[in-house]
């Protein structure tokens, strides 16, 4: 597989992944929705929700982490995992480097390394304004997988 050369690919490949789930996950909780595409990168954007927000209204750590892992997995998902692989987070390193509640957050990731069994990907989470509220690394092993409860 590749990433999708238009943000309209990566939509209609987006929407028929999810689905191809048959119930709604936590990507349907986050709101998550494609953001960009280019020929190294995507990104999905995430609003700010009354469900996503901590007690001060901002963006709660739970749903940043969320919109990275998901980002990261779905890119490494499109460029190293054949019919039947997932990737599986085995690894994060983290930073919550400020917050903010300027609506949506943009996660993107990137590959920094890929092969046939393990995938590391970076991802950042910037809010609406571009200011990154968190910097992370993921690390993944492609495992045989069913899509679904």
């Amino acid at each position: 597989m590749a990433i999708p050369a238009t943000l309209e690919e990566f939509t209609a490949v987006w929407d028929g992944f999810r689905s191809r789930l048959g119930f709604e996950d936590i990507t349907f909780t986050l709101g998550l929705r494609p953001h960009a595409v280019t020929a190294d990168s995507m990104s999905f954007s995430m609003p700010l929700t009354d469900q996503l927000a901590q007690a001060n209204g901002m963006f709660s750590a739970a749903a940043l982490f969320g919109a990275a892992d998901i980002t990261g997995t779905f890119l490494a998902m499109q460029v190293f995992a054949d019919q039947g692989q997932f990737p599986l987070a085995v690894q994060s390193n983290i930073n919550f480097m400020t917050n903010s509640k300027s609506s949506p957050a943009i996660a993107t990731a990137r590959i920094l390394r890929g092969g046939s069994s393990v995938v590391v990907a970076e991802v950042s989470v910037a809010d609406a304004d571009g200011k990154e509220l968190v910097h992370s690394t993921f690390t993944y092993v492609l495992k045989e997988r069913k899509l679904g409860k």
